[in-house]
């Protein structure tokens, strides 16, 4: 790769590695459900009009059932999950949980679509048990009330990408990348938008009765938590994947997807730097260990997308 590459490449590394902070900024004051729906409309908002200039936006309407289905698994329940496990996890430790989802990736391939495990991958995916298992013995991590479970979701959470690569390669592979993502992302947002207006924030729940959720209610939310969620739904998701997009086509998808493995390192620091978390050396040792266990599980398979958005990648050809 040129010098630009790798700098946008870092560059990419470092925004979605941000997405945990952000997240875990703005989950607790907006809640898991308007994190998601607010973050699949920006991003909608922002590809949809490239997916029109290039005359694709009659493939939308045709695939409409198998891209419902799509943000069901890529953005609906994943993005929900992540939101409400940012509430109770470090930011670092979430972008460590999340680099695991090449690796059920793997493993979904394996018993879902029949794809072959060889020795090396079997190992990988054992070594890539083997650090989660070590996170999860890291008791400082999980001393918080509900760690544990929201530990679980996150885990959940990339499974639920796992499989929506294989879905997508399934039943959408013949879309184009761009396509696919904005298809989703707008799906994903006809579906959450409205329930997210009318629950509203979690602060709402305590002044308000149900279902009279007022512009004060969202108003009370500060100013911070918003700074966050505009962050996550602009640079993390859209700008974000239009460098990714760059990348890809001057470099090829295996490179690009490089970025999967230099998350973890931006999400910890960034959660070290703003949060005041800590890094132990169980988690740099747990992360090196999943990391290993991904590059091994997907030698001569196709990596599934890293975390934030996964639609897009999932459709490229033995990539993401």
């Amino acid at each position: 790769m040129k010098p630009r590459d790798v700098i946008e490449l870092l560059f990419l590394a470092a925004i979605w590695g941000g997405s945990f902070l952000f997240l875990r900024m703005a989950s607790p004051a907006v809640g898991p459900l308007a994190v998601a729906a607010f973050r699949v409309t920006g991003g909608a908002l922002m590809l949809l009009p490239l997916v029109l200039i290039s005359r694709e936006g009659p493939a939308l309407w045709q695939h409409a059932p198998q891209l419902l289905g799509a943000a069901l698994l890529s953005c609906i329940l994943p993005f929900m999950g992540l939101g409400q496990a940012a509430r109770h996890l470090p930011s670092g430790l979430l972008s460590i949980l999340n680099a695991t989802t090449p690796m059920w990736g793997a493993l979904v391939g394996w018993l879902w679509a029949g794809e072959r495990l060889s020795g090396l991958r079997a190992i990988g995916l054992a070594l890539g048990f083997v650090g989660v298992a070590l996170l999860a013995a890291d008791g400082h991590q999980f001393s918080a009330a509900g760690a544990p479970w929201a530990a679980v979701l996150a885990l959940g959470s990339t499974l639920m990408y796992a499989f929506a690569v294989h879905y997508n390669k399934r039943f959408l592979s013949h879309l184009s990348p761009l396509t696919n993502c904005a298809g989703t992302l707008t799906m994903a947002s006809v579906v959450l938008m409205a329930p997210a207006l009318w629950v509203g924030p979690p602060a709402a729940h305590t002044a308000t009765p149900a279902g009279l959720v007022t512009a004060a209610a969202w108003s009370s939310v500060p100013h911070q938590a918003w700074l966050a969620l505009i962050a996550l739904t602009l640079v993390c998701t859209g700008v974000a994947y239009l460098i990714f997009y760059r990348l890809i086509d001057r470099v090829g998808a295996s490179r690009a997807l490089t970025v999967t493995f230099l998350i973890p390192v931006f999400g910890m620091l960034w959660g070290a730097l703003f949060m005041n978390e800590h890094i132990t050396a169980t988690m740099v040792g747990s992360t090196g260990l999943i990391l290993l266990g991904t590059w091994l599980s997907n030698q001569g398979a196709t990596l599934p997308a890293p975390r934030l958005n996964p639609p897009a990648a999932s459709q490229l050809p033995s990539s993401s």
